[in-house]
């Protein structure tokens, strides 16, 4: 089935009492949320902090600046304040001298690696060490996750987390969210798969869909390739398999030997290609029903679905004369 051009296209206030490396069990209704974008002056930053009602002086908030050297110190991030702080706290999180709690949004089909990386870029906890927890084995043990990392288990949702938070908590927070979104979506369930093959399946239709209407019928289309004992034949799995993301892949990397190439075996990959959001998960839960196996680009977002190779062979046809 399919390539993306070929046959399948897949395409606060501060909590400083608190010990920094735990994670707030919820965020506090109370707080109120500062974006503070790069670059913004130091007048800014104390007419917004004033304006929100985080602070009571702006006069003092900029002088404890100035005294401070916090110029061209201040992290930029979407923070939450508790009203009324005091100016010396709000400066420290500010700068990262103390614990600072910040709304961070994971994306929908992120990797392992780029959650780490995004985690990092907010200062919330160093890349590596989230690399490592997720592949900890005892915690994945713990969490009861089968694979060798906690890949597609991450799930994607707006967070608020503290600055030198625990990886292993974060870790922890994210794959029970996961969780928490099977449970909730299980009830309408019209699938057999286990809680682990929906993750992965939904991992793929998560990078295959990019219209979100078509979500339950792309899910339907790799169901019934497992129905048949047809092979997937997914590029988003070679694709996870490369360095870089390629705009269209060669005939070599649909030879790549990996169990993860769909193209060459049969059934799910090993594990997730990326944490699929609840869209995508409840596409798999309840996908469309039809006798379609197989779609391609049409180049807009959208896909053309067939029944039948000939089918398909002339949807791929009209694909390539409209790109």
């Amino acid at each position: 089935m399919p390539s993306r051009n070929v046959l399948l296209l897949p395409l606060s206030s501060l909590l400083l009492l608190a010990c920094a490396e735990s994670l707030p069990p919820a965020p506090d209704s109370r707080k109120v949320e500062v974006r503070v974008e790069p670059g913004i002056s130091t007048a800014e930053v104390a007419r917004l902090l004033r304006q929100r009602g985080v602070i009571d002086s702006e006069l003092e908030f900029r002088f404890l600046f100035w005294l401070n050297g916090g110029e061209g110190r201040v992290r930029p991030g979407r923070y939450r304040f508790l009203p009324g702080s005091s100016e010396k706290d709000v400066l420290r999180a500010l700068v990262r001298e103390a614990p600072a709690f910040l709304m961070v949004t994971l994306p929908e089909g992120l990797t392992l690696n780029q959650v780490a990386d995004l985690l990092a870029a907010a200062d919330i906890c160093p890349a590596d060490e989230f690399i490592a927890a997720c592949r900890d084995t005892a915690l994945l043990r713990e969490l009861g996750l089968a694979g060798a990392s906690a890949e597609g288990w991450l799930f994607p949702e707006t967070y608020e987390f503290i600055t030198g938070s625990k990886p292993k908590e974060i870790v922890r927070r994210l794959v029970r969210q996961t969780r928490a979104v099977l449970t909730e979506l299980r009830p309408r369930a019209a699938t057999r798969l286990s809680d682990r093959e929906v993750v992965i399946l939904a991992s793929i239709v998560e990078k295959e869909a990019l219209a979100a209407s078509e979500r339950p019928r792309i899910a339907g289309v790799f169901l019934n390739r497992l129905n048949r004992r047809l092979p997937l034949q997914s590029c988003a799995t070679v694709e996870y398999l490369l360095p870089e993301r390629k705009q269209q892949l060669s005939l070599d990397d649909l030879e790549i030997a990996s169990p993860y190439n769909t193209y060459l075996h049969s059934g799910l990959p090993p594990g997730p290609i990326c944490s699929p959001g609840r869209a995508a998960l409840a596409a798999v839960i309840n996908p469309e029903r039809h006798d379609y196996i197989f779609f391609v680009a049409r180049g807009d977002g959208t896909h053309i679905f067939s029944r039948t190779a000939a089918e398909h062979d002339a949807a791929v046809r009209r694909a390539r004369r409209r790109s």
